[in-house]
């Protein structure tokens, strides 16, 4: 969806009839305000700027999305009707809360990954919010990251479920490549016969599915002849990705976009 219609629906949302608080005891009148918050990644500060701007209020921005901000620094200046800023000021700040949130945990973890290995890519997956998978998608991009497929129309990743319900691994890889040849076609492994079949029949890469630090070790040195691209998922965390990190060449966490706590930021009125 579009970002501007998708921001009149969530102020919707959040309005209802109206703001009852301010249109009963504020006066129509301008006032300035001001955004401060951190520490922490920013993310979300150009959709902030755009749900303001639709309320004829004049946002002017001191940072920008993947800025690394400082504990309760000023990120926006804000100038228009005292209405329209209030009653613009949850959405606004639970968007900045919880896309900074996701780019602050991914930073963390990208230095911590690459410290192990600096070539290995942090990719986010599908595991995301409704609604809101384009802007998370982007915070983890803000933070440092990569994403994984956005819908399921981007690539092939054949998972557990498809080859419970196929004949087998080589077959629905033949079949994949058949169906859309262009398409990266991507296969999650259970266990290292899977992998090894996968690389054989042609998939670009294997994707290693819970597996332990050990298996993730044996895995690589069996696939990497092979000349498969080595993904690893499921179970990786900011506090064991450094021992994941020189097993894969992308390593893909759904908890950057489940499990990041947000940073907190305050609207003040001058």
């Amino acid at each position: 969806m579009e970002l501007a219609k998708a921001l009149e629906q969530w102020l919707a949302e959040d309005i209802g009839s109206g703001d009852a608080t301010s249109l009963a005891v504020i006066e129509e009148r301008d006032c300035r305000a001001s955004i401060r918050g951190g520490p922490g990644t920013l993310s979300g500060a150009r959709a902030m700027a755009l749900l303001f701007m639709q309320g004829d209020i004049r946002c002017e921005l001191r940072f920008t999305d993947g800025d690394v901000l400082s504990t309760d620094i000023e990120v926006a200046q804000l100038e228009g009707s005292a209405r329209e800023i209030l009653a613009r000021e949850r959405l606004a700040l639970n968007l900045l809360a919880h896309l900074s949130g996701i780019a602050t945990l991914t930073a963390a973890v990208v230095e911590r990954a690459r410290g192990a290995n600096p070539t290995v890519k942090i990719l986010a997956t599908r595991k995301t919010t409704p609604g809101l998978r384009e802007l998370e998608k982007q915070a983890v991009v803000d933070g440092g990251g990569g994403t994984h497929r956005m819908r399921l129309d981007d690539a092939f990743l054949v998972k557990d479920n498809h080859l419970r319900l196929c004949d087998s691994v080589t077959g629905a890889v033949q079949s994949a490549r058949t169906a859309q040849p262009e398409l990266e076609l991507v296969v999650e492994a259970d266990r290292l016969e899977q992998a090894l079949e996968a690389a054989q029949a042609g998939a670009d890469r294997v994707l290693l599915d819970n597996f332990t630090v050990e298996e993730a070790l044996a895995a690589a040195k069996a696939l990497r002849p092979l000349g498969v691209a080595i993904e690893l998922s499921g179970g990786l965390t900011l506090e064991n990705i450094a021992d994941y990190a020189p097993h894969g060449d992308c390593l893909s966490l759904g908890v950057l976009t489940l499990g990041a706590p947000p940073v907190i930021f305050g609207l003040h009125v001058d």
